[in-house]
């Protein structure tokens, strides 16, 4: 007899990182701007590390940012006001 599996929720973060299908939408994703300037910014201290550690630690920021960014945003609209009066 087969379990019957419950359905598990996926994040709309998590699932929005799965869904990115390449480094610009990673970029997009945790702010980094299409200008090749601060794409370049973000990238160039990924550069000094050897092979794809580079690239790998670079992804691996770019998913850090989303989350954090994901983390800090209000759940509603007004939850900010109504902690502050």
């Amino acid at each position: 007899m087969r379990r019957k599996q419950d359905k598990v929720e996926i994040d709309p973060t998590e699932q929005a990182i799965r869904q990115a299908g390449s480094i610009g939408a990673l970029e997009r994703l945790a702010g980094i701007g299409g200008a090749q300037e601060e794409r370049v910014s973000f990238w160039t201290p990924f550069c000094k590390l050897p092979g794809a550690e580079g690239l790998d630690a670079g992804v691996l920021e770019l998913k850090r940012r989303i989350r954090a960014q994901a983390h800090h945003e209000p759940k509603r609209r007004g939850t900010e006001e109504t902690r502050h009066a």
